[in-house]
């Protein structure tokens, strides 16, 4: 079954009359969920004017009347938001306006009152991007990421946070908080590389549903660095347990505008503790009915002092100094033909899928782990088809959602184009070699009896072998095209030594000889550079006698050849014309080619050559008529 929900031509018509394009004036589907066993409740942004509506599961008819989408769902398709449901209540984080300015977590439908976050608040909000909402026990955890007003003075850092509020939250009294969250607190998420100055992945991307890893409730999320930063990726897992308790950790509060931000000391904190969820039995039994002085604390302090430790205070999965960064995570904890395996699947900014094996007990290290030591690489594998999604550019590669089928075994990725359905292994490709097959250590394949490497249903009836721990195939021989052994045999993806030794010993070799061949080119070149100079310069010499020759010469000849032997092709102009600023350094003779400058005759001497030869010149650049001394044009004795 298909149903298309379009905007009405009056929604289109004020959204172009408010300076859209054609193309965000369409209804975009933000939100998607099961509101019951028989209902749908889908919302759509409607033109910029958004709209919620429940549809029937069985037949995606209409459901009674269309609700405004306000505070429900985003104006703009491009603005982040998230939803769920619970206990028959609708829990939001979006942006309420036109211009995306009021941020809000909102509950809303259900029998509990309407409740949101102060607005306009920066110590509550400060440009958030919300990426998942998760429900544990008496809370619901918001996690997104935000400007970090604790560092203002550092200019703008962004910086990943987890919220949460209580279910049950009535509200505020009518002087305090009315109609607002009074359990609402924020506390930053640390995902970092430890050391002596840790490396932090502050861009959130996204997160998990809650899973039960070794027993225990953990969510993990994919963390970026800033777009001006070292490009990397990293999964970080959280134990919602260790959440939960930095909510009830100490405070943080800035005293004054200027100043910066410290723990609360615990003696100013209010009793009973500000943030708590109310419930009968306690000395008050709701929300509305706390004191003033909890109620404005509450208000003024949202933010936690200490932020949520990763498991094992370092990265699951890290990537850096990639071509693209990770954006997407689905997470199989029950991979495998026996469901006792954990398989992360990643999705890149490009389409790009990144699949990796959980190790087990991998949430319960005592001590801080390196960082990747947590899982092991499997395959990396492109998704995205020009052929059948259109054309090969950054925009349509963008990968918008990822999903994990797991009764189908595949993934499914929502491109801008279209939207693509991949498996989860491909085991076909190992089917050469047993080798390949057990050396993958994916879990969905295995080694029959048959010689072939096959995806593994689940409680297989064939008998196969696997080598997911590792280790079990050095006794195997060597396999032609083994696409995975230098990410399994070696540690943390490296290559062979051997072949790095082999290849860095070529390329030494080959460099030598190469280097050798150009540096006797280049001298070889050189040296018939030199002998034909000097080849030209002889040519020159004897056709000119040097210096003093040109003078000898100008004493024989009229003025008009006095520089002929220097330029090959005559002279352009006549020499009559000629001035001193007519001459082009270029036609005069090099320094190579101009001896020293020879002394001038002492004044007893009266047949001296070169200075007869001197005053010739001069008199013929001074005097360009022609008017010179009658004797100029006689020769001397050489």
């Amino acid at each position: 079954q298909k149903l298309t929900w379009r905007s009405n031509q009056h929604d289109i018509s004020i959204c172009r009359m408010k300076g859209k394009h054609e193309a965000e004036c369409r209804n975009f589907v933000k939100v998607l969920l099961v509101r019951n066993e028989s209902l749908l409740f889908v919302c759509g942004t409607n033109a910029f004017n958004p709209v919620c509506a429940n549809y029937s599961m069985d037949t995606l008819e209409p459901v009674g009347d269309n609700i405004s989408g306000m505070a429900r769902c985003p104006y703009d398709p491009k603005h982040a938001n998230v939803a769920l449901f619970t206990g028959g209540m609708l829990f939001t984080a979006t942006v309420t306006d036109f211009l995306a300015i009021d941020a809000v977590i909102y509950r809303s439908l259900g029998d509990s009152p309407t409740l949101r976050t102060v607005k306009h608040d920066s110590k509550w909000f400060k440009e958030p991007y919300f990426v998942h909402a998760v429900e544990w026990r008496s809370h619901v955890y918001f996690f997104f990421r935000e400007i970090a007003m604790e560092f203002n003075y550092l200019e703008k850092v962004v910086v990943s946070r987890v919220a949460r509020v209580c279910k049950n939250d009535m509200g505020g009294s009518q002087r305090v908080l009315e109609k607002q969250w009074t359990s609402f607190l924020k506390a930053r998420l640390n995902c970092s590389v430890p050391g002596d100055s840790h490396f932090y992945f502050n861009v959130i991307q996204a997160v998990t549903n809650i899973l039960e890893l070794d027993g225990r409730p953990v969510v993990l999320a994919v963390f970026s660095t800033p777009a001006n930063s070292i490009p990397g990726s990293a999964v970080c897992a959280f134990d919602m347990t260790q959440v939960a308790a930095v909510f009830e950790g100490r405070f943080r509060e800035q005293k004054s505008p200027e100043s910066i931000w410290t723990p609360v000391p615990e003696d100013m904190v209010p009793k009973p503790r500000p943030g708590c969820c109310a419930s009968p039995g306690m000395r008050y039994n709701s929300s509305s009915a706390f004191p003033d002085e909890i109620l404005n604390f509450v208000k003024t302090h949202p933010l936690m002092d200490e932020a949520v430790p990763a498991l094992g205070n370092a990265p699951w999965i890290l990537r850096t100094m990639t071509r693209y960064q990770l954006r997407k995570i689905v997470v199989d904890t029950a991979a495998g033909p026996w469901g006792n395996h954990t398989v992360v699947f990643l999705g890149s900014s490009t389409g790009t899928v990144l699949k990796f094996l959980i190790l087990p007990n991998a949430t319960s290290s005592p001590t801080p782990t390196a960082p990747g030591s947590q899982s092991i690489f499997l395959e990396e594998f492109e998704t995205y088809q020009p052929g059948r999604c259109g054309r090969d550019t950054e925009e349509e590669r963008r990968l918008l959602g990822l999903e994990l089928d797991k009764a189908a075994g595949s993934l499914l990725l929502a491109f801008p184009p279209c939207v693509a359905r991949v498996p989860v292994a491909r085991c076909q490709q190992h089917s050469g070699c047993m080798k390949n097959c057990l050396g993958s250590r994916d879990p969905y394949c295995g080694w029959t009896s048959e010689g072939s490497c096959v995806f593994l249903e689940p409680s297989p009836r064939v008998a196969f072998e696997q080598d997911i721990a590792g280790g079990s195939t050095s006794h195997l021989g060597e396999c032609e095209g083994l696409v995975t052994e230098s990410f399994v045999d070696e540690p943390d993806g490296l290559v062979s030594v051997n072949l790095l030794v082999i290849s860095s010993v070529a390329a030494f070799v080959i460099g030598a000889v190469i280097s050798g061949f150009s540096v006797c080119w280049f001298i070889g070149h050189r040296d018939r550079k030199e002998l034909a100079r000097r080849k030209d310069k002889e040519t020159i010499l004897a056709h000119s006698e040097s210096v003093v020759s040109v003078s000898r010469l100008g004493e024989r000849r009229a003025r008009g050849a006095l520089l002929a032997p220097l330029m090959p092709n005559g002279w352009p102009k006549e020499l009559g014309k000629v001035t001193q600023h007519d001459l082009d350094s270029g036609v005069l003779p090099t320094p190579e080619q101009t001896p020293l400058q020879q002394k001038r005759c002492p004044g007893a001497l009266q047949n001296c050559t070169w200075e007869q030869s001197h005053n010739i010149i001069n008199a013929a650049l001074r005097d360009p008529g022609g008017s010179g001394p009658a004797g100029a044009g006689r020769g001397h004795g050489g």
